[in-house]
């Protein structure tokens, strides 16, 4: 198991994954800047492979200056591992919890924030001035290859077992069931949800991701059904490269206890479930959607890239730090500001204060050059448009607002305790720089109270600053707080408090899993065998809809079923899909009347003379098929109204299915009912 065991070849499986995933990715945005389709990317596929391949192979051929920089003993006194000798971890610890409780209690935010950043800078500077080596070479005791096995076998499991909907897939899943239908088309061009042929992509900055394109080329290429390749094959396989992208920056910020930490890290993603936008969920419970992706897979990779660059120089890290971000971009374009900010962060953490470090810096931050290119040629290709997030007129929320609303009450309160205090458990400094660089510029720019407003107005875009937090991943400053903790624990010279101690901590942590988990029902995740990530009634309706309605018909449903409806190959046209992006589709004018279509029948809006109203647009839609809600107390009226012209009604679930006449269907798993007649 030279693979397994071996300290290198821990290391090969970020740059075999990420070149290669790199120049897809240009390839694809090639192919959408010369408008061809997705027949002609098909046919150059085999040439695109043989570069990658080249370029992969000719990558590792080249020096790397990283071996005559680590490979030296470790310095005296580290023999037991990395940990921060002594109680002072413990009473930074202690402080740390206190400040985060006063701001808790009501210190204000602008008070907490400048007490906490010249914390930190204090934390950096100390960590400078204690030189300038690089950290020890990273370990590799006899059994880290079963660790990393079976994290990798759990967080297989929980990717197939963990069955979290996420009504984005219309958008995302629509890619590639469009690219397999209409293949001659020009790829990431038109409008995938609602397939109108004038229409432009939801929005541009999408056509920078070539996620929803390998999904559909996997499925050509193997067979696989496309929903089958992106719920169950493609995330399973990502689940793997995670945790290995995880030991690939672990065992540059914790070398000597990297296999004790990744399980505790695995487990700290499986808690922080709190909130929508948590790190947990962002994991594998939502690993078949690209951005899920960039967060737990490619960050990590980016900041270890970035490590080795600003540690050991050279045009081999400095190449693979440029194929990690281009491939973050590839995934979601959400990377165009995550990934410059990781590996900003990345190389701060190895910066030291003399020339060479200084101009490696500045060459490193030119490997974000290609995002900053593309983002630039995107917006100033929309002339104002608005391009990167629906602008909403509610004001920008303070600092302490968004990181409870992302990362949830009692989550936000660990991990800004794990932000102020994760360093003090590094003892070798080249390894606790990144953790206090990384916070001292987590502060200062992402939860700046100050600047935060302007950034997300001008650039990131309000409803969308919350994903600057991935640049910094804290459930490994969290982890690496709890090894030491539990370390210390250990160490207590009476065995039976050290246990006592153990059991405690864990017992905390259980409580805290137990209320913030991802994997809970209250995180509206449902455990079962392995199957696609959709809501059953809801995807039920919807591919009868796709299997039973012509493509040229077309179907008003709610939003919980119209969702779904696009990620099928073939499918009729619909009134709308989801209501806030229906302005993107579609005039002001049409945008108003489409949405009170969808909420009249999702029982939200009836006008004063509905009857008339929903005949007539009935009439003007062409509107063959109707999804009714369960819930929509006017159900009967709708289904009186259509009744009267000879529709037929079903009963789909908790959902009623009314289609014309001359559609002669029968719906799977529906029985018939009679239209209701009279009041």
């Amino acid at each position: 198991m030279r693979f397994a065991t071996g300290g290198e070849s821990w290391d090969r499986v970020v740059p075999v994954f990420a070149l290669p995933y790199a120049i897809w990715t240009l390839y694809v945005h090639l192919i959408v800047a010369a408008h061809a389709s997705f027949t002609a990317l098909l046919h150059w596929l085999p040439l695109v492979l043989l570069v990658a391949v080249a370029a992969t192979v000719g990558w590792f051929r080249l020096r790397d200056p990283a071996g005559r920089v680590d490979a030296f003993p470790e310095p005296p006194g580290l023999a037991g591992g990395n940990l921060a000798s002594g109680a002072a971890p413990l009473v930074f610890l202690a402080l740390a919890m206190c400040w985060v409780g006063l701001l808790c209690a009501g210190v204000p935010y602008p008070v907490f924030w400048w007490v906490a950043v010249l914390a930190m800078c204090g934390a950096w500077i100390r960590n400078l001035r204690c030189g300038t080596r690089g950290p020890p070479a990273a370990r590799t005791g006899k059994h880290a290859a079963w660790i990393v096995a079976c994290v990798v076998v759990a967080a297989i499991c929980v990717v197939l077992v963990a069955h979290r909907p996420n009504a984005d897939d219309a958008f995302y899943v629509s890619i590639p069931a469009t690219l397999l239908r209409f293949p001659e088309q020009s790829v990431l061009l038109h409008d995938t949800m609602y397939r109108l042929p004038e229409t432009p992509i939801l929005l541009p900055f999408y056509r920078l991701a070539s996620y929803g394109v390998l999904v559909a080329v996997f499925a050509r290429a193997t067979g696989i059904d496309h929903l089958v390749a992106n719920y169950l094959v493609l995330p399973s396989l990502f689940a793997a490269f995670s945790v290995l992208a995880w030991v690939y920056l672990l065992r540059r910020i914790v070398p000597a206890r990297w296999p004790i930490v990744l399980p505790i890290l695995f487990a700290c993603v499986l808690a922080l479930g709190e909130a929508t936008g948590a790190y947990g969920n962002f994991a594998f419970v939502r690993l078949f959607q690209g951005k899920a992706i960039l967060a737990t897979c490619m960050v990590p990779a980016i900041i270890g890239a970035a490590l080795d660059y600003a540690r050991h120089g050279g045009a081999r890290h400095w190449l693979l730090l440029l194929a990690t971000q281009i491939a973050a971009l590839g995934f979601a374009a959400s990377a165009l500001f995550v990934a410059p900010a990781a590996a900003a962060l990345g190389l701060a953490g190895g910066w030291s204060a003399d020339v060479v470090r200084s101009r490696r810096f500045v060459v490193g931050m030119l490997a974000s050059a290609y995002l900053f290119a593309a983002a630039w040629l995107v917006a100033s290709g929309t002339r104002g448009e608005q391009v990167l997030a629906v602008v909403s007129p509610a004001p920008m929320p303070g600092v302490p607002e968004i990181l409870e609303h992302t990362w949830g009450k009692w989550s936000m309160q660990v991990l800004l305790v794990a932000l102020l205090a994760a360093w003090a458990f590094v003892r070798d400094p080249a390894s606790a720089r990144y953790f206090s660089a990384g916070a001292f510029f987590f502060l200062l720019v992402a939860l700046n109270p100050y600047t935060v407003p302007f950034v997300a107005d001008h650039s990131i875009g309000a409803k969308t600053y919350w994903r600057l937090t991935w640049a910094l991943p804290l459930p490994f400053f969290l982890a690496v707080m709890i090894d030491g903790v539990v370390a210390r624990a250990l160490q207590l010279k009476s065995k039976s408090l050290a246990v006592g101690a153990c059991l405690a901590l864990g017992a905390l942590f259980v409580v805290f899993s137990s209320r913030s988990g991802t994997l809970l029902c209250t995180n509206s995740v449902a455990l079962g065998p392995p199957d696609l990530k959709v809501p059953p009634a809801e995807y039920g309706v919807a591919r009868n809809l796709a299997e039973l309605v012509p493509e040229q018909g077309t179907v008003l449903a709610p939003e919980a079923v119209a969702a779904w409806l696009p990620i099928f190959v073939a499918h009729p046209q619909a009134i709308g899909v989801r209501q806030s992006y229906l302005s993107l589709a579609f005039t002001p004018r049409e945008t108003a009347q489409r949405s009170n279509m969808m909420r009249y029948v999702s029982g939200r809006y009836r006008p004063p003379d509905a009857e008339a109203w929903f005949r007539e647009s009935i009439r003007r839609h062409r509107v063959t098929a109707v999804v009714v809600a369960g819930t929509t107390p006017w159900r009967d009226e709708i289904a009186g109204t259509l009744g009267a012209q000879g529709w037929h009604l079903w009963s789909c679930d908790t959902y009623g299915l009314l289609v014309e006449a001359r559609l002669r269907v029968s719906p799977s798993g529906c029985r018939a009912l009679a239209i209701p007649t009279g009041p």
